[in-house]
């Protein structure tokens, strides 16, 4: 059982970072958001393999320390994030692992939980499942000037700050590398994500969610400054946890910000999934 620092191997011609750490149970895919980086779990990596959990945390194309997309338009998409981190994990030894995500993540963690038998489970925070739409995007998400920036290609610093603080519910300090990965993101990344979602490329979540048997976890902050919480409760659920979707103090970054209560649920979580 070891653990490793950074690595990253060529996938699609990209080179893809991430981290490693081998334990005896199951395996851990972690996939951060829009404009962020695995730094974002910082608060659960530790955890989870306090739990003996194996845990890959990576950086998304056009994220971190991963190379831009060679084919922006085919990659920065729910499908194509998916399949590169598919690739990952095959590369990796990994055929079978458990997802969470957040935010971004869990929209790609949601496609990979619905379509590749590799995903045994989904947890995810951050994320309402839509239909990829315009009108299923207006259902799920709450219209902000910030929720806007989410598409935009380009950043200015004045932008950073803005989605940052309302993504990590607070201003990191300028320093963090929290705060350097949204000037550091592909703005392609955001441009394409949002022009291939809303055109409705890759699996409709409302259906997913609805149909899939496999396990699912919805744990969601209370002040969200993204979601409609109303929405999650309208949903149709195949196999949630718990039967509904778990709310916890924080905005849309609970698992940053109130991560003890966070873990807790996922930890629980993850000791049933694992077991089945």
């Amino acid at each position: 059982m070891t653990s490793s620092p950074l690595q990253s191997l060529v996938v699609q011609g990209m080179n893809i970072a991430f981290t490693r750490s081998e334990k005896g149970r199951g395996t851990i895919l972690l996939i951060h958001g829009n404009s962020s980086c695995k730094e974002i779990f910082a608060e659960q990596i530790p955890y989870l393999s306090r739990k003996g959990f194996g845990v890959v945390a990576v950086d998304l194309p056009g994220h971190g320390a991963s190379d831009d997309a060679a084919d922006p338009r085919t990659t920065y998409s729910f499908p194509g994030y998916a399949k590169v981190l598919d690739l990952l994990m095959t590369s990796l030894g990994t055929s079978q692992y458990h997802v969470v995500g957040w935010s971004l993540g869990g929209h790609i963690g949601i496609e990979m939980w619905a379509n590749f038998t590799s995903v045994r489970s989904l947890l995810v925070t951050g994320t309402p499942p839509v239909r990829l739409s315009a009108l299923g995007a207006s259902e799920g998400f709450l219209s902000s000037p910030d929720m806007d920036l989410a598409g935009k290609e380009a950043f200015s610093a004045e932008d950073c700050r803005r989605y940052a603080t309302a993504m990590l519910d607070g201003m990191p300090e300028e320093t963090s590398v929290l705060w350097r990965t949204v000037a550091r993101t592909d703005g392609l990344a955001r441009r394409f994500m949002m022009e291939n979602g809303l055109a409705g490329l890759g699996t409709d979540e409302v259906d997913a969610v609805a149909t899939c048997p496999k396990p699912l976890a919805i744990v969601q902050g209370k002040t969200d400054p993204f979601v409609n919480r109303d929405h999650l409760s309208r949903l149709t659920y195949n196999n949630l946890w718990l039967n509904d979707p778990i709310l916890i103090d924080g905005g849309h970054a609970p698992h940053l910000r109130c991560a003890a209560v966070f873990n807790s649920h996922l930890g629980d979580f993850l000791d049933i999934a694992d077991a089945h």
